[in-house]
């Protein structure tokens, strides 16, 4: 039986300024489709929902919507409570604060998110749905979009895209290219197509070289051929071969049709482009001067209130063992960032101690990017704090997806996400032995996180980090520290084990 047509947009072209966002022949929606848009920041992903959702008008193009469509948007103005169901808003778990003046962010996301299951509408495009959901909510949300029939999702969130997708539509360049099934089999996908891309840049160079050698061979043969016999002139040898027609001429010319041949073959042979490769160097760790402690930091029974007297920590205990990477867990509002800040020493203690041994040095992400200085390029902004080579600084940059045209830019006119990454690049050039970090992988799109795991994973030094990322958690993290009812639990088994309890739990 053929699905149901709900939405169909053809020749599709818009543009901003000199810069062409979007230019694709055809995009449909079948009914049960669950879609995820892949592509990196800036590539037109919420530009395309606009455009798909008729409030942005393409250049070009014709655009039929056969449905009702509700769009849950990234940043939003609130709702209406009287647009929202009660059972919704209580299985979201805010059917008290929907009519509180102010709410947090994830009390509005969650309040947003029941306005979609209100809305009974037949296809729901999500622009990131996850922002400011800790890991419990973000569990909802996923069970309940496996409830919708279709939706269009754009999200950083790989497991929420992993758990929801049927399949991927890949922005590039403006033009759309679909993959079948979740954001992995998207990936396993693109690694393939490299693999066939490396496969056949082989199999050119090889041919490349062998016909290089038989045109080579093939000259000097003729060349030895065409070699006078020795004591005759080259008049001579004319003569002869012009009164006895001799052989070795024929031979000769035979031999130099050939090389010819092998050369219009080498001529005509299709080029194949080398893939990408990122460099493989990493910074040498010795010289950050590490800890040789089998523990770095450690928390003895403290206890910490706000200022309203609120508790967030009570007679909570912690160690941050040396080479381990420690994701910091909890439900929003249980005092992850908090305790970065107590183990930085912004905030005194109400009781207990925290102690850090003294070769630990601490690095942390600035996200108001305060540190940079704009009037520098990139790569002076790393070597002012690197103690690694400019080699070593190049390498960070390039396996950070900076390109080698990047580099050189001043760092005032790089993107939001490029001046993160830079932060980032001076952190691993730099002299911290210790990174802090609270919610890494905001703001950088998908390639950019998988990039920052792969660097994370090779670090050997110790990171402890916040995140609601559950792919990003699984990735980087080798220890779990979970903030519960005012007390640090140290979760025992791997990240993989940590979040297959939770959905026990759930």
């Amino acid at each position: 039986m053929q699905q149901k047509l709900l939405l169909q947009a053809e020749n599709i072209t818009l543009s901003f300024g000199d810069k062409k966002v979007l230019d694709f022949d055809r995009f449909v929606v079948y009914q049960g489709e669950r879609i995820g848009l892949a592509g990196s920041n800036g590539a037109g992903k919420t530009t395309l929902l606009r455009v798909l959702n008729g409030e942005l008008e393409a250049d070009a193009g014709i655009l039929k919507r056969m449905c009702s469509i509700h769009f849950f948007k990234q940043f939003s103005d609130g709702v209406d409570p009287f647009e929202l169901d009660g059972k919704e808003l209580k299985t979201m778990q805010v059917q008290d604060k929907v009519w509180q003046d102010a709410v947090s962010g994830g009390e509005d996301t969650r309040m947003r998110l029941a306005q979609v299951f209100s809305s009974g509408k037949t296809l729901v495009f999500l622009d990131e749905p996850t922002a400011n959901l800790d890991m419990k909510g973000i569990s909802l949300l996923k069970r309940r979009l496996l409830e919708l029939n279709t939706i269009i999702l754009v999200s950083h969130d790989r497991a929420l895209l992993n758990a929801l997708c049927t399949r991927i539509v890949e922005i590039r360049d403006g033009k759309l290219t679909s993959y079948d099934g979740n954001y992995d089999s998207y990936t396993q996908q693109k690694e393939a197509a490299v693999q066939r891309q490396w496969t056949e840049y082989e199999n050119y160079t090889s041919e490349k070289k062998r016909l290089e050698k038989v045109y080579l061979q093939k000259k000097k043969k003729a060349a030895s051929i065409e070699k006078l016999p020795k004591g005759m002139t080259p008049r001579e040898a004319g003569l002869r071969n012009f009164i006895s027609k001799h052989p070795k001429d024929t031979k000769a010319g035979k031999m130099e049709a050939s090389a010819k041949n092998v050369l219009e073959r080498l001529e005509h042979l299709e080029r194949k482009e080398k893939p990408r490769e990122l460099p493989k160097m990493r910074p040498d760790f010795r010289l950050t001067d590490p800890p040789e402690n089998a523990v770095v930091i450690r928390g003895t029974e403290i206890s910490f209130s706000y200022e309203d007297g609120r508790p967030v920590l009570q007679d909570a205990s912690f160690h941050i063992r040396n080479r381990s990477r420690v994701a910091i867990v909890g439900e929003n509002g249980t005092g992850k960032t908090t305790l970065l800040n107590l183990i930085l020493r912004k905030h005194p203690l109400d009781k207990g101690s925290i102690y850090t041994v003294p070769k630990a040095s601490i690095g942390l992400l600035d996200q108001n990017m305060a540190s940079l200085n704009y009037d520098k390029t990139v790569l002076e902004n790393v070597m002012e704090v690197s103690v690694q080579t400019e080699s070593i600084a190049r390498t960070i940059l390039a396996r950070l997806l900076l390109s080698a045209e990047d580099i050189h830019k001043n760092a005032g006119v790089l993107s939001g996400g490029e001046r993160i990454k830079l932060a980032f690049a001076r952190l691993f050039a730099g002299r911290a032995n210790v990174l802090i970090l609270d919610e890494p992988t905001n703001y950088l799109d998908i390639p950019s996180v998988t990039a920052l795991e792969k660097m994370f994973s090779e670090y050997e030094g110790v990171l402890i980090f916040v995140s609601h990322d559950e792919a990003f958690i699984r990735a980087c993290a080798t220890e779990i520290l979970e903030i519960k009812d005012g007390k640090t639990l140290h979760y025992q088994g791997t990240p993989e084990e940590y979040f297959a309890e939770c959905s026990r739990q759930l």
